[in-house]
């Protein structure tokens, strides 16, 4: 049976059928507006996620540098130089190691295109160190860090890190961020032939195994090599957090039966005679302070040598203080 509307209900009809189309219509475009925005987000997430994952394995590279090696391995043992290249039994290596167990370990070498020299580089780099929660393990530079091949064999095991040694840096640092403890390594050299090299290495294993790497304590680097340097500033006052190790150093050194020497440097603004009594004031300073901690007041004698035995970072840092063995120069074979 056929169904007839008056003119204008059929009109009614028609308005409320386009209204519905419209807002189809609409919500229609509404969707696909929120499927765009998302899309975009999600774009851009995922083009953001190599520059996060860059940002936090090792550091930002140099300027104009490219990337000649880049290695990624997992070990169950690493070893981190923490002390300059010496002889020991005819064999050249560095004078400390720091072993860590089993972690994951990321290399890359990078040549530099550039006109700046290997100091302004290093800058680049101690730049980004400069935050909380850094801790430095081991830095040196030009001839304080010992011969460069040494470095380049038999540190890193990379022939093209041979480099002229005055134009050499090293530096190793710990730095703990999410549970996680990530050690750098950063060797920055030039060869003779002009070309610029910075070559990293990134560690980076949970924090609580850290514990299980075997770093020698003070006393033991001083029964090694004869002397070691304090973890003390210029002025004789305690890095933070070296109390443990200097409470230890102090309990060693009372059980031990040698005694020693305490040698202070200053550098900066004044004459010579100024600066090495200033370097006795820091002796006096550190002596004082390991005496409150126990240390017997017959075990160490004071030397305060001012400027007269720069090296180039102790410089850089106003200072050094080293203990040294009395009688040390009797355990050096001049002949190797």
């Amino acid at each position: 049976m056929a169904v007839f509307f008056s003119p204008e209900k059929t009109t009614k009809i028609y308005q409320t059928i386009q209204a519905c189309k419209a807002a189809d219509r609409l919500a229609a475009k509404a969707m696909l507006k929120r499927v765009k925005v998302t899309t975009l987000g999600l774009i851009s997430a995922l083009l953001a996620l190599p520059a996060i994952a860059q940002a936090s394995v090792g550091l930002e590279p140099f300027p104009l540098a490219d990337v000649e090696m880049s290695k990624s391995d997992k070990l169950v043992e690493h070893r981190i130089a923490t002390g300059r290249i010496q002889k020991k039994n005819s064999e050249s290596m560095p004078e400390y190691w720091l072993t860590l167990p089993g972690g994951e370990l990321n290399r890359t070498l990078y040549r530099v295109h550039s006109s700046r020299g290997t100091d302004d580089i290093y800058q680049h780099y101690k730049q980004q160190l400069k935050q909380p929660g850094i801790k430095v393990l081991f830095e040196c530079s030009a001839r304080d860090c010992g011969s460069s091949i040494h470095w380049a064999n038999q540190v890193f095991n990379v022939s093209t890190l041979y480099g002229i040694d005055r134009k050499q840096h090293y530096l190793a640092v710990e730095r703990k961020h999410n549970g996680l403890s990530e050690f750098i390594s950063l060797y920055i050299t030039e060869r003779g032939t002009g070309r610029t090299y910075v070559y990293e290495e990134y560690y980076r294993l949970p924090s609580d195994q850290v514990s299980q790497g075997d770093s020698r304590n003070l006393f033991e680097q001083l029964g090694l090599s004869g002397w070691t340097a304090l973890p003390v500033s210029a002025d004789g006052s305690f890095e933070e957090g070296a109390f443990e190790q200097l409470q230890q150093l102090v309990q060693d050194l009372n059980e031990s039966d040698q005694k020693y020497w305490l040698v202070t440097h200053r550098y900066g603004v004044g004459s010579d005679q100024e600066l090495i009594e200033r370097s006795e004031q820091s002796g006096q300073r550190l002596l004082q302070a390991l005496e409150k901690m126990g240390l017997k007041a017959e075990k160490i004698s004071i030397r305060a040598l001012g400027p007269l035995a720069p090296t180039t970072n102790s410089i850089n840092y106003g200072g050094r203080i080293e203990l040294i063995q009395k009688d040390f120069g009797s355990r050096i074979d001049v002949g190797r």
